[in-house]
């Protein structure tokens, strides 16, 4: 059994050491390498704690393989880590799960299905600590467990303790695996320790920490600075992350949903499908039943090692970062075997056997897959440096933009020559709003997170692409919660317009602008758009939101003079204004704006129209501004306000069974398309959507599943209809009557996007 098991480690190292990514990922990893190169734990170089034996090893290994001329030295320099000690650990790993279970061939197969696991398998190749520190928690756990089961000299306590000590430094929530663990086995009445050999074990703990927390403490400028440090971290950690400590005092419905998804992420997802999660942790319960009845003493010791992480990881830890469900794949596997040997030990060889040709068959192409891409966000990054700085027209400026969570990227790839635009998270159209202002000539290439939807505060005819940088697998058993991860990639020029402040053009903008405390009934709302002497056409859009509350007064004003007021009553309200030629122009009536931008402003207010001064909620949901010729296209009626689920990325707007759509009639046809998400999730047969240019039908489908449909609209029939286009479906239901919340919308189709050309 020992050949086989140094066997296993020794084909694991190979494995991962032949297939180290080029490129950094999530921004831990930026954090490690800018640490290696820097270590500055105030400017999270790394991030607190600090992670000091890591990143001491680290330096040693990313040195070596630059002398070496190894490509990407700092990415490798820390996976080799991962893969080394990854495959070291599957000794202590066989011999914990010995300590537990007295059977070698049990004890084998248990090893080989955490080794082999898709999460343990990919994690060992990541430039991350998760690996390295649970071989220490897991060295350390054997240590201990073989003493107090008597497999060991009750001294071995003592290396169990140091080795302890020195984990922490390597990943603090290692402490969670072994320090209780420790405290039980002091007390531990078979072992007959003395006082002076508890007080060596303690000792030995403390050495541990020592050894790595003082030269921490003194790189960090002394006690007082690392405690600031490490006391940021923990705001940053407890705030704007679902977890379920943030999220107790919430809604019932809403913390059943959080705690289910933490559930799925930390047991079903790190057997790589959630079909085949469920199939393990089924099996698993049942062998929890199993030692439960059978073998009490070893579940107290499977308890004391695993929950105390366990709980702290469900309440603590984003849990959609799947990596920190590692040490639970330990604690699952175990109880998996200890379910097949209810049936005899062939069983236990099959079961465990298809379990671990089935985690191959899932992380062996990802394994390939990353080892020869890397991360796609850094891949995104890297060519958008290599484009910039071989422009063909360099005398044109042009500049690099990024949504804040890539920004980290941008620290460690960006090169002295290339321009940078930074702005705060949240609000970084803001950022380019400015830039075109003060440069209006400026090109832009945009390195977009595709989870973001603020983009469409800029005129989307300005801009090309994207290029789109993605994950080559499914990304939670693998790389779940990686920051950045998917990336897109847009080329932008000047834009024909630009929003400020104040709108409501998606989910996200919206709750921005409410954040902010914006909106066209509290301050104005602001557009910007670019000169131009033709005339053009303005859409606008929103919704008057208080039902309760009298008609709003909508007033928008170009370049500070009245341009067009109107009267809406509550509900949704949609308009088109034309600008003949000249009205975009600088002159005399417009006045070239301070700093000789190319840009005018609009700014839309909202009052009361009763003139009582009362401050009825307006959103602004639809805006754009084209010139003749160039399509537009605008909700009219029977469309909702827009959603969004961060859980999934995906943003959308329900339609009613009626919606109408205005398409700009430009003298020739123009091909709209539709997407949306199944209708068979919400009717039991697929509606029949019918689709009209006035009283003319260009488009009938049944959709069964998430559809895409393109469809031409000829240029009489859209003149003719002054651009109205109808969606109409023959299925339609109202939430509040299937039990679910008390919402009265008549849903007929959830459209994810709708665009002209």
């Amino acid at each position: 059994m020992r050949k086989a098991i140094t066997a296993l480690a020794l084909v694991f190292i190979a494995a991962h050491v032949l297939a180290l990514p080029p490129t950094l990922e999530d921004l831990d990893s930026i954090n490690f390498a800018l640490g290696v190169q820097h270590f500055d734990v105030a400017k999270h170089q790394p991030h607190p704690p600090g992670y000091p034996v890591f990143i001491a090893l680290a330096k040693a290994s990313t040195g070596a393989l630059r002398a070496s001329g190894i490509a990407s030295p700092e990415a490798r320099g820390l996976a080799i880590w991962s893969a080394v000690c990854g495959g070291l650990m599957i000794v202590p790993l066989f011999a914990l799960f010995l300590a537990l279970d007295r059977s070698e061939p049990r004890a084998w197969w248990t090893t080989a299905i955490v080794a082999l696991s898709p999460l343990a398998w990919f994690t060992a190749l990541r430039p991350l600590s998760d690996t390295m520190g649970l071989a220490g928690a897991v060295l350390a756990q054997a240590l201990t467990l073989s003493a107090m089961n008597g497999i060991a000299r009750p001294r071995t306590l003592i290396w169990a303790a140091f080795i302890a000590g020195v984990a922490v430094g390597i990943r603090a929530q290692t402490s969670l695996l072994t320090l209780p663990l420790l405290a039980v086995a002091l007390g531990w009445r078979p072992l007959h320790l003395a006082m002076r050999e508890r007080i060596a074990v303690v000792a030995a703990a403390a050495v541990g920490i020592l050894v790595w927390g003082i030269p921490l403490v003194i790189a960090s400028g002394g006690l007082s600075s690392y405690a600031v440090a490490l006391g940021s971290q923990a705001g940053e950690d407890l705030s704007g992350v679902v977890m379920l400590w943030n999220m107790r005092h919430a809604a019932r419905g809403e913390l059943v949903r959080v705690a289910a998804d933490a559930l799925i992420y930390s047991f079903a997802w790190p057997w790589g499908s959630l079909v085949a999660g469920a199939v393990v942790v089924a099996v698993a319960l049942v062998g929890l039943v199993r030692v439960a009845l059978t073998a009490p003493r070893v579940l107290a010791l499977v308890v004391i090692a695993f929950v105390p992480y366990a709980i702290f990881h469900l309440m603590f830890h984003e849990v959609v970062t799947t990596r920190y469900a590692l040490p639970l794949v330990l604690l699952v596997a175990f109880l998996v075997v200890q379910a097949l040997r209810l049936a005899g030990p062939r069983v236990v060889a099959l079961g465990a056997s298809a379990l671990v040709i089935w985690s191959l068959w899932i992380a062996a192409p990802a394994m390939v897959q990353y080892g020869g891409s890397g991360s796609p966000a850094f891949r995104a990054f890297s060519d958008v440096m290599d484009s910039t700085r071989s422009d063909p027209d360099p005398g044109r400026p042009r500049d690099v933009a990024m949504h804040a969570g890539m920004r980290r990227i941008a620290d460690w790839l960006r090169g002295a020559e290339t321009p940078m635009i930074r702005a705060s998270h949240g609000h970084e159209w803001l950022a380019l709003v400015e830039t075109w202002r003060q440069n209006p000539a400026v090109l832009i290439s945009y390195v977009a997170d595709p989870r973001r939807t603020d983009l469409a505060l800029i005129d989307p005819a300005s801009r090309r692409g994207p290029t789109r940088y993605r994950w080559p697998f499914v990304e939670p058993p693998f790389v779940g919660g990686a920051r950045p991860g998917n990336a897109d990639v847009y080329t932008m020029r000047p834009p024909g317009w630009m929003l400020d402040r104040g709108w409501g053009l998606t989910a996200e903008i919206a709750g921005v602008t409410a954040k902010d405390g914006y909106g066209p009934h509290l301050k104005p709302s602001l557009a910007w758009i670019r000169t131009r002497p033709e005339a053009a056409t303005l859409m606008i859009g929103g919704r008057h939101l208080d039902d309760a509350a009298p008609p709003v007064r909508i007033a928008l004003a170009l370049n500070g003079a009245p341009l067009e007021s109107f009267t809406t009553p509550a509900g949704y309200f949609f308009r088109r204004i034309e600008l003949p030629a000249g009205a975009l122009s600088k002159g005399p009536d417009h006045p070239q704006p301070e700093g000789g931008s190319a840009y005018v402003p609009l700014s839309v207010v909202s009052t009361s129209a009763d003139g009582s001064g009362r401050q009825t909620p307006v959103a602004l949901e639809q805006f754009d501004v084209q010139s003749g010729g160039a399509p537009m296209a605008g909700a009219e009626s029977g469309w909702y306000e827009p959603e969004y689920n961060p859980r999934t990325a995906q943003a959308w707007r329900w339609t009613s069974e009626k919606a109408v759509l205005w398409v700009r009639p430009i003298g020739r046809a123009v091909t709209l398309t539709l997407s949306g998400e199944s209708p068979l999730r919400y009717f039991e047969s697929s509606p029949t959507v019918l689709v009209m240019a006035g009283a003319r039908e260009v488009a009938r489908f049944t959709p069964s599943s998430d559809f895409t449909q393109s469809i031409v609209l000829p240029a009489d029939a859209l003149l003719s209809a002054d651009g109205r286009v109808t969606v109409t479906s023959d299925k339609f239901f109202v939430p509040a009557e299937r039990g679910g919340p008390p919402d009265r919308r008549r849903l007929a189709l959830r459209i994810y996007s709708y665009s002209v050309k």
